[in-house]
């Protein structure tokens, strides 16, 4: 079959390489908690002095004592709601877990065919629920413009251009979700996955803007109702009728089931930007409830609650703009997926307890992405010396993470001996693309006149590459050995390049390893 050339390296660390891995994700994830809460806390200051300053800007008049007070009660609010809705999210997230584990005891795996046809039918969904959403936020937003105008509610009023950005939000959702599903094509080798961020962006910075708008809005009207005493002779003619209550009150029964459905859906299909859109619908229903409970108070006189409310609904739903907007912005820019790599570790640390020591001696790597509703996997294990096949171990684990975790669309796997364990460490500082190393393999391998053709070129995050190449039919084991080094030789003088493996390609469905050494 052939042979292999492979320079011994002494070390001590089996586990050096996992451990620090663990530590470095411990870190990381602690990192990001702290991260996380100092960016929710500035963009709650952030609205609340925004809001405040817009009211400002809208009366034409300079800050007054009364405005700083109510900024600080309004970032006050936001930290108590905040919280609170963390806490819910958390059990919520907790609950499904539990759920999850029963049901991972209680039903066997799909087969191939029924996961396709599950795949087929939520994506049906997500375009079924969306075009309800359309409908639905196209008739709230006219009957309560309308209602709003003719009832005397300017709560109503601005619940209205709230169910306007919904609408707009729905045709983002479509579509970028139809965009995320083409398959790859020459423009985009990887598929259209980041659209669906791309979509979520949109519509976090709608909900912001929205959020904004409607604050700015309702501080203006609030400081208004603080400094100036109401008018008993005015107060019949501002005050909203029984019509926009009732009107409210539809908009909250259906802008929530709308969200639950939509956010059922979007999880299922693990489709951040129908997930957004879910939320928007959950913000609609907040600004709805503002509108019902303030409609109910300035009925009785309470024209302050009003403003009040909607000041700090508006606070919640540019909060939630902020949350999807740094969610989106993880996607487009390759954050690691923190979550999806320890259930890759997962998968990992079941295949190593299945086959021992002997086969794999420990987990180098494991980075995670996510794009669109798919992510992306690149594993390094490390293998004894006496491993004789490690291209089949690789397949075999690439194919253990797509079957156990469904939203892994590819996995590059790389199996590394435990003596070139050292050189992929020291080489995974390398900040070459993937894209540029594999381009310069192709180029010398094309030198050779003997190669007919260049089948794949697998690139390795550490600097090692596989190449499978097809010789003249009339060439000799011996000659294709010998070709086998000299295009490794060449391929390692590369700085980018730490090792190589050269495998012939016998036909369509079979390859086979020439030559294999590392320096």
């Amino acid at each position: 079959m052939g042979h292999s050339h492979s320079h011994h390296h002494h070390h001590h660390h089996d586990h050096a390489s996992s451990t620090s891995s663990l530590v470095s994700q411990e870190g990381s994830t602690f990192l990001t908690r702290i991260l996380r809460f100092a960016t929710r806390r500035v963009a709650r200051f952030s609205f609340a002095g925004a809001a405040v300053a817009g009211a400002v800007y809208l009366q034409k008049r300079h800050v007054r004592p009364s405005d700083i007070g109510l900024f600080l009660v309004t970032a006050l609010s936001l930290s108590v709601l905040d919280k609170i809705k963390e806490q819910v999210k958390d059990w919520n997230v907790r609950f499904q877990e539990f759920t999850k584990t029963l049901e991972k005891h209680a039903t066997p795996l799909f087969a191939g065919d029924e996961e396709e046809r599950k795949s087929r039918e939520l994506h049906r969904a997500a375009d079924q629920v969306t075009y309800l959403g359309v409908v639905i936020n196209l008739v709230l937003s006219g009957g309560k413009a309308v209602i709003g105008v003719l009832c005397h509610s300017t709560a109503l009023i601005a619940d209205a251009g709230h169910s306007l950005s919904d609408l707009f939000s729905d045709f983002i959702t479509l579509y970028a979700v139809q965009l995320g599903r083409l398959p790859p094509d020459d423009d985009h080798p990887y598929g259209h996955g980041k659209f669906e961020a791309v979509g979520s962006l949109f519509l976090a910075l709608t909900l912001i803007a929205t959020g904004l708008s409607v604050g700015a809005t309702s501080a203006q009207k609030l400081s208004e109702i603080l400094t100036l005493s109401s008018s008993t002779i005015a107060a019949p003619a501002i005050l909203p009728k029984r019509p926009a209550l009732i009107m409210a009150g539809l908009s909250i029964v259906s802008k929530e089931w709308l969200y639950r459905i939509t956010k059922r859906v979007g999880e299922a299909l693990n489709s951040q930007v129908v997930i957004a859109n879910a939320w928007h619908h959950r913000s609609d229903a907040y600004s709805s409830i503002l509108a019902l409970f303030s409609i109910a108070l300035a009925m009785n006189g309470w024209l302050a609650a009003d403003a009040g409310a909607g000041l700090v609904v508006a606070g919640m739903i540019a909060l939630t703009g902020v949350e999807i907007m740094g969610e989106s912005i993880k996607q487009l820019t390759d954050t690691v997926d923190e979550t999806l790599v320890q259930r890759v570790e997962m998968v990992l640390h079941q295949a190593m307890h299945h086959y021992g020591n002997r086969v794999i001696s420990g987990i180098q790597r494991v980075r995670a992405r996510q794009v669109g509703s798919s992510s992306l996997v690149d594993v390094s294990i490390v293998t004894p010396p006496n491993v004789t096949n490690p291209r089949a171990l690789e397949d075999e684990l690439r194919s253990k993470i797509m079957k156990q975790l469904p939203c892994v669309i590819d996995a590059e796997v790389r199996a590394v001996p435990k003596e070139d364990n050292e050189h992929d460490a020291a080489a995974s500082q390398s900040t070459t693309p993937q894209s540029v190393v594999e381009q310069d393999v192709r180029g010398e391998i094309q030198k050779h006149a003997s190669v007919v053709s260049i089948g794949e070129v697998r690139v390795g995050s550490s600097g090692n590459v596989d190449v499978t190449i097809r010789v003249d039919p009339s060439s000799t084991v011996q000659e294709a050995n010998g070709l086998a080094l000299q295009l490794i030789d060449s391929l390692q003088s590369y700085e980018t390049i730490e090792s190589a493996r050269i495998y012939l390609d016998l036909n369509e469905h079979m390859s086979m390893p020439i030559v294999n050494t590392s320096t």
